[in-house]
């Protein structure tokens, strides 16, 4: 079989698997081979969302650009875990941006093969093609659509500056190197160059209007499915990525004045969400999230780099001060993401600190796998939770003036986190930017450790002060520049990811960002 590969230095995954969700993908685009029967698009309908898990849930997705921020410390002694991003001294031959590149364009390449597949195939055969065979076709076109601007999206918030202005949006360069078709070659002079910013968001609004045409996924609790929820829930991200304020505050509203979701809103229910979430019962928030159940599904290290490998070690990272000094009494999140720990240091500093227990140390998956000790602190990849929307209805009628509504949604959200929490006396008349910090702050309190925070940064034009430790003698080089002296301004060219080099060696038409 004759396989090529669109950019030389991605492999591309997938090929035509088994249906079963559960199995991983093991083989390149299959080029001399075509999409010419329903069973062929629910085949690659199956990778697209294998695929979608391992660059959502991939370490150097989902931990690298939070440990690159302000809410961990290394422990004296580490592994040295992501330690080019905690000290900044990376360069362009940076391996996580390699890592993170590369799985998202593969994604957009499989898209494509979708995508060219479904427009090159002979549907007449009505015997083959019956009504409830074709809905399940359109879904995967659907689906296409949806993975290729999602990864489109995240390509841009690792890679590229913020979408702001006239001058940054239409700035040569500033965007995303991609293809819409599928064409694999060897021939550099087809490889895509970078599009402007502005190109690259207008495609992915295209590619979500068009998803919004085909998926037809009812929602529900804890759906494993891109249901009509997440594409909107997405619309509503980018929405608000672009500074497009009554949209993404419409949009977000209307996903989270739906009846389909609840917040757990107590202790016992927040940890079942993360420790047993899988059902509707215990995951009443999540709106769309990853299948993960076997060992050889396993992605990244999530919470493993916050909890002690073994009994008697230390973990890689700890929270600083800072950032438990952020949860109030009654916060629901304190007791479950946080774990007082007696711990000693490989180095033999000796302390009481909180580890982030947000990750369960043995957990669904850990049981489910057999007490499989590299299953621990590891969760099915939670893509968008109905949290996500309050908060952006709340960010987008903030930056509107719009304050009474931003108070609603902010106030709801910390009603649900919160014991004994009032809306009217906790938040009373804020406006402006006082309003604004209030809402910054929750987001940084809800999405502690998921991958969110240099994303965050980045939207609101501030940059990274490491805050301060719990114990500075328990940490790597305390009292220098990778602890409370780590300061980078919200312009410092390592905001932005480094193309991989080996990317620009082997694509002449794609150039390198600033600094590198």
């Amino acid at each position: 079989m004759n396989k090529k590969i669109l950019l030389p230095v991605m492999a591309l995954a997938l090929t035509f698997a088994s249906c079963d969700m559960d199995k991983e993908p093991y083989d390149s685009i299959p080029t001399d081979e075509a999409l010419v029967t329903p069973t062929d698009f629910e085949s690659m309908r199956n990778n697209l969302y294998r695929m979608m898990r391992i660059s959502v849930g991939n370490t150097s997705a989902i931990n690298a650009p939070d440990i690159q921020c302000d809410e961990f410390n290394a422990v004296a002694g580490y592994l040295g875990t992501f330690g080019y991003m905690y000290t900044w001294s990376y360069a362009e031959n940076l391996q996580e941006a390699g890592t993170v590149y590369g799985n998202y364009q593969a994604v957009i390449a499989t898209s494509n093969f979708v995508i060219d597949g479904y427009n090159k195939c002979d549907m007449s055969n009505e015997t083959v093609f019956t009504p409830d065979a074709m809905k399940e076709v359109n879904e995967t076109k659907g689906v296409a659509f949806f993975t290729r601007a999602f990864a489109l999206y995240n390509l841009a918030q690792y890679f590229c500056i913020d979408y702001e202005d006239d001058a940054t949006a239409d700035a040569p360069n500033s965007g995303v190197s991609y293809r819409l078709d599928f064409y694999p070659s060897d021939d550099v002079a087809t490889y895509p160059a970078r599009k402007t910013l502005r190109e690259t968001y207008a495609q992915i609004v295209e590619d979500l209007d068009s998803a919004a045409k085909y998926i037809t996924v009812a929602p529900e609790r804890s759906n494993y499915y891109i249901s009509t929820d997440a594409v909107k829930a997405m619309q509503a991200r980018v929405a608000l990525s672009m500074d497009n304020y009554p949209l993404a505050a419409q949009l977000a509203s209307e996903v989270a004045n739906s009846t389909t979701y609840r917040f757990a809103n107590s202790v016992n229910n927040l940890n079942n969400m993360w420790e047993h979430g899988t059902s509707s019962t215990t995951d009443p928030e999540t709106i769309f999230k990853l299948s993960v159940r076997n060992v050889d599904e396993r992605v990244g290290q999530m919470g493993q780099i916050y909890w002690p490998a073994r009994e008697g070690q230390s973990p890689d990272y700890l929270p600083t001060q800072a950032v438990i000094n952020l949860y109030p009494e009654g916060d629901y999140r304190k007791s479950v993401y946080f774990s007082l720990e007696d711990m000693q240091t490989n180095t033999g500093e000796s302390g009481s600190v909180y580890i982030l227990s947000k990750y369960p140390y043995e957990g669904y998956l850990y049981n489910l796998n057999s007490g499989d000790e590299y299953s621990r602190a590891m969760v099915q990849p939670k893509v968008f939770r109905i949290s996500e929307m309050y908060l952006i209805a709340a960010e987008a009628y903030a930056m509107m003036g719009e304050d009474v509504q931003a108070r609603s949604y902010l106030g709801e959200q910390m009603r649900n986190r919160i014991r004994n929490f009032n809306i009217s006396s906790e938040l009373g008349s804020l406006t402006g930017q006082d309003l604004l910090e209030v809402i910054r702050e929750e987001r940084q309190r809800e999405f502690l450790g998921e991958g969110m925070r240099l994303f965050d940064l980045k939207r609101w034009h501030l940059g990274v002060t490491r805050g301060t430790p719990q114990n500075e003698s328990m940490c790597l080089q305390p009292g220098s520049a990778t602890t409370t002296g780590l300061v980078k301004g919200a312009t410092d060219n390592q905001i932005v990811w480094p193309i991989p080099q080996a990317e620009v060696n082997a694509n002449p038409n794609v150039v390198q960002n600033p600094g590198y």
